[in-house]
């Protein structure tokens, strides 16, 4: 191109002695590098080369672009190995997914401990639920529940499942414990809460000392939860 300038597309394949078809891959390749041209005149593509001088000046904006972002580069790449992840769902599509994720990795003996209130699922929701459950292999969950209507219904209709599986256990917290429209999860490394108000949102934290914390606060609310016998035994 810079020898005989402006050439169509055929002419620029029986010069290069190329067949057409990698001709034009290769034209794109230098179009978006932006080492030619490509003009339309009376339906036929004309390609044009760019001034040699060009090239100095994409390079040089290129290498600016780059010291740029080096220092943005250069504290990735010395971020703490344990610095925490955070990711940001939202959507119904994202927190379904989500929640498949999580319900695979129980299948997997992570202990998930869940704590919620269950009047933010509909009935649906709920059935669904116990299907994924059906279908996992003595899942290891433990749940804290608020204790609402929807809350002891689950409790009742879960105890007497005969799908339950042997490592799936149940307490209600007191009403005393106020829980916000949210379902929240404690799995592995991560911390996950599904924001189940008028918007949907799943944030998701990825830390093994974070997740350390939030299940020694588990572990703590656990003793003040109580099966709904022993509830019902206190009125």
């Amino acid at each position: 191109l810079l020898e005989h300038g402006e050439m169509t597309m055929t002419n620029l394949s029986k010069k290069a002695g190329l067949k057409r078809p990698t001709v034009y891959l290769l034209v794109e390749e230098l179009e978006l590098l932006g080492l030619l041209s490509v003009t339309k005149k009376n339906k036929t593509n004309l390609i044009s080369p760019v001034h040699p001088q060009r090239i100095l000046q994409i390079a040089r904006l290129r290498a600016k672009n780059i010291e740029n972002a080096l220092p943005e580069l250069v504290a990735l790449h010395n971020s703490p190995k344990d610095k925490p992840k955070i990711y940001v769902y939202e959507g119904e599509q994202g927190m379904h997914d989500f929640y498949e994720e999580l319900y695979n990795e129980m299948s997997n003996k992570k202990e998930a401990l869940w704590f919620t209130r269950l009047d933010v699922f509909g009935p649906k929701e709920l059935a669904k639920a116990k299907r994924i459950l059906r279908n996992t292999k003595d899942p290891f969950m433990r749940e804290l529940n608020y204790n609402n209507e929807a809350g002891r219904a689950w409790y009742r209709d879960i105890t007497t499942w005969k799908y339950r599986g042997k490592n799936h256990s149940i307490r209600l917290l007191p009403d005393t414990f106020e829980f916000g429209m949210s379902d929240n999860v404690i799995i592995g490394d991560k911390v996950v809460m599904f924001s189940r108000s008028k918007d949907i949102f799943v944030v998701v934290i990825e830390s093994r000392e974070i997740a350390k914390t939030f299940r020694a606060l588990f572990e703590w609310a656990w003793t003040q939860g109580k099966t709904l016998e022993e509830l019902e035994g206190e009125t």
